[in-house]
């Protein structure tokens, strides 16, 4: 054997040993879905306690903001979720060579759209829409504690439809939104990032 085949049968062993370890580095399938599920298990936590805490033994006014608040970040998250999707991380790659505060956060943000669809959406919003749920069910009671002549079937009926109304309607008008503004709105939601997190 020549030293010319030699070198090459060597560069081809070197080769596959590179793969079989970069093969053997890659993360689990499986190990993105125990992180999503064990983070989904804490925000509930935290979201019902907070929720909880506050709409127990509250006013009507109190419980309604509570209810508003969460819709707002069911409908927000779903919007940067579509927005990050469906945006190009060209313009923020240019943005990042220029060094402004907030690209290589987008950059980032758009390198890993699956991710941050999943938690945006999947996580913190479905985490939301069932606390809403919640608190629905907590403005019917107090409701009821103030004129118990209305019939709770109906009330619990015209509560849930609002608020699936305004879930579906906003999450509807958002992701319109999204779509057409998705690099504008993944930029700010990077350049908020970006202040509480340092950019690498």
């Amino acid at each position: 054997m020549s030293d010319k085949q030699e070198s090459d049968k060597n560069k081809e062993l070197k080769n596959n040993d590179n793969n079989k370890k970069t093969k053997s580095t890659k993360t689990p399938w499986y190990v993105w879905g125990i992180k999503i599920f064990v983070l989904s298990f804490i925000l509930t936590m935290i979201f019902s306690f907070f929720t909880e805490t506050i709409i127990s033994g509250s006013s009507l006014i109190i419980c309604i903001i509570v209810l508003i608040f969460l819709l707002i970040i069911n409908i927000t998250c779903d919007i940067l979720a579509t927005a990050v999707t469906s945006c190009h991380v060209k313009p923020f790659l240019a943005m990042a060579s220029s060094k402004i505060k907030g690209a290589k956060m987008a950059v980032y943000m758009c390198k890993n759209s699956h991710k941050f669809s999943s938690i945006c959406a999947d996580v913190v919003g479905d985490i939301c829409g069932i606390i809403s749920g919640s608190a629905g069910a907590a403005l019917v009671l107090i409701i009821l504690m103030k004129n118990s002549s209305i019939k709770s079937v109906l009330l619990s009926i015209i509560i849930s439809s609002i608020i699936a109304a305004f879930t579906v309607g906003g999450k509807a008008f958002g992701k319109t939104l999204a779509i057409k503004h998705n690099q504008k709105i993944v930029f700010f939601f990077a350049k908020i990032f970006a202040f509480f997190i340092k950019e690498k």
